[in-house]
């Protein structure tokens, strides 16, 4: 037998018998674990909507934009128009009326399991602290923001005829509004958002990984699924996505001027607003029912090497938004400063922009604080004779220090 050719057999034997230990240890770990995900089965594009870009399935979540690393499991369950269904029995107990309060808003909103979000905290602590009972109806869900907000509020005010409403308002809705969704806007005659187009990088993510799944060897589908994530994925974000906004660089810029050096982003997340404002004032008259609210991230807690922490370009763009509709304002900056302490970071996952349970906790004590000071107004006759009814009452912009 020639040497190239024994070579070669000795290389091909070689190669199969790694490629089998290769095989066989991938499926040892998707059968253990899995660490890396190679069967995907709940990879579908029910996802999808024409009307809010993404929607939450009614029980598995499968988008390929977000994840959390909390280490922990739960499932989340939601009606047909994207409320979430949570058992809130003990909340409920013993209230004839409880206040209706529709709270919009992104992942920070949707939270994690029925008691870990921030409605069951805000209306937990309200009736220990106020004896008032909320029904919350929590439609948050992740990566939503202004633009979503605009038809995702036309959709679901009708349906829940809420007392009150809260929108929170995140870092990432600057540039999700402008970078994720401008263009996916859908406009009637009127110049009116009527909905968001499903995104071309989510489907394309959900389908590359519904075609890695359909080889029968795991080897494949892990270099297939490497293929999509490191080669495909990033080309075809490249060309859906603005590279003129980079995701908190804004944030993190400290330069004069910022209002005019991101004028353009700073334009459609302020219009994206004020449509918004423009639905929920011609639903509560006045706009006195309406609470908006912001949530620092930890970058806005602890300074950087360089001594700076993360600038209020958007946070202050909202609270201009609601001193001139009227609308209440509640950042949370500066109260979980106090709170958090000398280290903020003990109040976020690891390596992970979101909350802690403990650090929701905190920042949803802090909310309801602030809307059992400023939006409920107890009626004592009805809460000495057992009744929980409430009387919605005027509101104003007021700082968040007024209330410690």
């Amino acid at each position: 037998m020639k040497p190239w050719f024994r070579l070669l057999r000795q290389g091909a034997l070689l190669l199969i018998t790694w490629g089998a230990i290769f095989e066989i240890g991938l499926r040892l770990q998707q059968y253990f674990g899995p660490l890396f995900d190679l069967e995907m089965a709940s990879v579908n594009l029910n996802w999808e909507s024409n009307v809010l870009n993404h929607k939450p399935a009614p029980e598995s979540q499968n988008l390929c934009i977000y994840g959390d690393l909390t280490g922990f499991s739960y499932q989340r369950h939601y009606d047909e128009n994207g409320v979430r269904v949570i058992d809130d029995k003990a909340l409920l107990e013993g209230c004839r009326k409880p206040l209706s309060v529709l709270f919009l808003g992104d992942s920070f909103m949707e939270g994690y399991d029925d008691e870990n979000t921030l409605p069951y905290h805000v209306a937990k602590y309200i009736k220990k602290e106020r004896g008032v009972c909320l029904k919350t109806h929590n439609a948050g869900y992740t990566s939503y923001s202004p633009a979503i907000f605009v038809p995702q509020a036309k959709k679901l005010l009708p349906i829940v005829h809420p007392d009150y409403i809260v929108v929170d308002v995140d870092e990432t809705d600057l540039y999700d509004d402008f970078a994720r969704y401008r263009k996916l806007i859908v406009r009637n005659e009127r110049g009116q958002n009527v909905g968001v187009k499903a995104s071309p990088i989510g489907h394309a993510c959900s389908v590359g990984l519904m075609e890695a799944r359909e080889h029968p060897l795991y080897l494949m589908r892990f270099a297939a699924k490497g293929w999509l994530s490191f080669v495909h994925m990033p080309a075809v974000i490249k060309k859906n996505r603005p590279d003129d906004l980079v995701l908190f660089g804004y944030s993190q810029d400290h330069g004069a001027d910022l209002e005019r050096k991101y004028a353009e982003p700073l334009s459609t997340f302020q219009r994206n607003l004020q449509e918004l404002a423009d639905i929920l004032k011609d639903y509560t008259e006045d706009g006195s029912r309406v609470l908006f609210i912001f949530h620092p991230h930890l970058e806005h807690l602890k300074p950087d090497a360089e001594g700076h922490v993360w600038n209020d370009l958007v946070s202050s763009t909202v609270e201009k938004m609601c001193i001139d509709n009227g609308f209440l304002f509640f950042n949370a900056t500066e109260p979980l400063k106090r709170r958090f302490g000398s280290r903020p970071e003990e109040f976020y996952w690891p390596g992970d922009m979101h909350f802690s349970f403990e650090g929701l906790e905190e920042y949803s004590n802090a909310v309801a604080a602030f809307m059992a000071s400023d939006m409920f107004k107890r009626r004592t006759s009805a809460l000495d004779n057992g009744d929980q009814s409430q009387t919605p009452t005027g509101l104003g912009v007021r700082s968040a220090d007024q209330l410690q």
